[in-house]
């Protein structure tokens, strides 16, 4: 994939984060939770966030590694390690507030949600600041 595909997709994944969470913020705006159409925007926001960790993983560091120096890898490995740890606790998340836990606590659960959208917000800042088509490492390492 060339760097300007795999940055594209990088941008596809992290626009379609934003907007998920710009929904759940919609929802938790709400005094009363529509638990139909939360359940459908946070499926998406899962996956969506599912799978721009696994192209992170799978594709793009994998790629950048063929010829990466040391200092090129600890930054690769920095950013894999951020990763790991965000899945991590999104995976708490998801597993503590399920729609049974949601409809039981709301306001706990929006609580809980204003507590996970910094760290998402984080890691795609941390995602664009490293690999950014500007001073990013995909640009420098891959050509075409």
């Amino acid at each position: 994939m060339s760097s300007e595909a795999m940055l594209r997709t990088l941008e596809e994944h992290h626009q379609t984060i934003m907007a998920g969470l710009s929904e759940v913020r919609r929802q938790c705006g709400k005094e009363n939770p529509s638990s139909r159409e939360l359940a459908e925007v946070r499926e998406r926001l899962i996956s969506a966030s599912l799978a721009r960790s696994r192209f992170v993983s799978e594709e793009v560091v994998p790629s950048l590694l063929k010829n990466a120096d040391d200092d090129l890898r600890t930054e690769l490995s920095e950013l894999l390690f951020a990763t790991a740890t965000k899945r991590m606790f999104s995976k708490a998340h998801i597993a503590q507030w399920t729609s049974a836990s949601i409809e039981a606590d709301w306001s706990g659960y929006c609580a809980a949600a204003r507590g996970i959208w910094p760290m998402m917000e984080e890691q795609i800042a941390r995602e664009t600041r490293v690999l950014s088509a500007d001073s990013g490492i995909i640009a420098r390492s891959i050509p075409g």
